[in-house]
């Protein structure tokens, strides 16, 4: 399979501060012009230390930039369960995906943050809970966006005869990514219902053991865990040599305070060949990378990195 290079469209300090569409617009536009193939946008509703970044609503930015773009992929990084009932996030998700003439990608996730949880008043169970939530939402969408009337009682959701019109033009739906790595509940729905996962910043030891996990569950299942899609989105920070690298970290401190868990792949062009290709080799086939640490490069990494696999 082809492997595939996206990034995470609004996620630069600059644009977190200032909440600049026009800027975010013509990075779309430019990433769109150098071949890559998705942008994502983050599904946060606040940012930064005590919310002082501004954050766009996904969908809503989404959506405008469906307009704005016309090849590359438009995805969720990932729409969090709690902030929306499912059956609203099947409805936007299908509009969405016919505005874009069929490019979205549903990212799929059972929420984390919980300060922001309780800012805007959402309860924030235990992760057990969360993700139970979040499967049935799973199960809902797909129902919405395959049935023409659907029905699901479940122990967080129903709806009786739902209709959802217009359909997704994607055939049979747009693909769902679920994020995470949480080995017990998380996993195991990605394998029952995932078209493909995620998982943000895994070391390569980690992204392996993830990977045997999700096997696992899938061998459990009696599904084929070569019809799940592997990704990796995590921080990028390259350069030509040891000193340009030393030199972008110290930066990127600078910016952020540390690197500690943002350490994601750093190298220098010809080392981030290898270290992405250690990743390919487990079966990974889509990196996604965030703005902040990786802007300045996205033309060098066509051409000196992505044209080489």
């Amino acid at each position: 399979m082809k492997i595939r290079f996206g990034v995470t469209i609004d996620a630069t300090p600059e644009m977190l501060l200032k909440a600049d569409y026009n800027a975010i617009k013509e990075m779309a536009a430019q990433y769109e012009s150098l071949g890559y193939y998705s942008l994502w946008g983050m599904d946060h509703l606040t940012w930064g230390q005590e919310g002082k970044g501004a954050v766009f609503e996904v969908w809503t930015l989404l959506s405008a930039l469906a307009t704005e773009t016309r090849k590359v992929r438009l995805g969720t990084m990932v729409a969090c369960n709690s902030f929306r009932n499912p059956s609203l996030t099947a409805k936007i998700a299908a509009t969405l995906d016919v505005i874009s003439n069929g490019r979205l990608i549903l990212g799929y996730g059972a929420g984390w943050k919980q300060d922001e949880y309780e800012a805007y008043g959402f309860p924030f169970p235990k992760p057990s809970v969360r993700v139970s939530q979040m499967r049935e939402g799973v199960v809902i969408i797909k129902k919405l966006w395959t049935g023409e009337k659907s029905s699901f009682e479940g122990d967080f959701y129903t709806i009786k005869d739902a209709i959802c019109r217009p359909k997704p033009i994607q055939n049979p739906h747009p693909p769902i990514i679920i994020g995470g790595g949480g080995e017990k509940y998380t996993l195991k729905a990605s394998a029952e219902l995932g078209d493909r996962w995620n998982i943000w910043n895994a070391p390569l030891e980690m992204y392996k053991r993830k990977v045997d996990i999700l096997t696992r569950y899938c061998d459990e299942l009696g599904r084929r865990i070569e019809d799940i899609e592997f990704s990796w989105s995590g921080n990028l920070i390259i350069a030509e040599d040891e000193r340009e690298l030393n030199r972008k970290i110290e930066k990127y401190k600078t910016q952020r305070g540390s690197i500690s868990w943002h350490d994601g792949i750093i190298a220098t062009y010809d080392e981030c060949v290898e270290k992405l290709q250690r990743y390919i080799d487990l079966g990974c086939t889509h990196f996604i990378f965030p703005m902040a640490t990786f802007n300045e490069e996205k033309e060098a990494f066509i051409d000196r990195i992505a044209s080489s696999f």
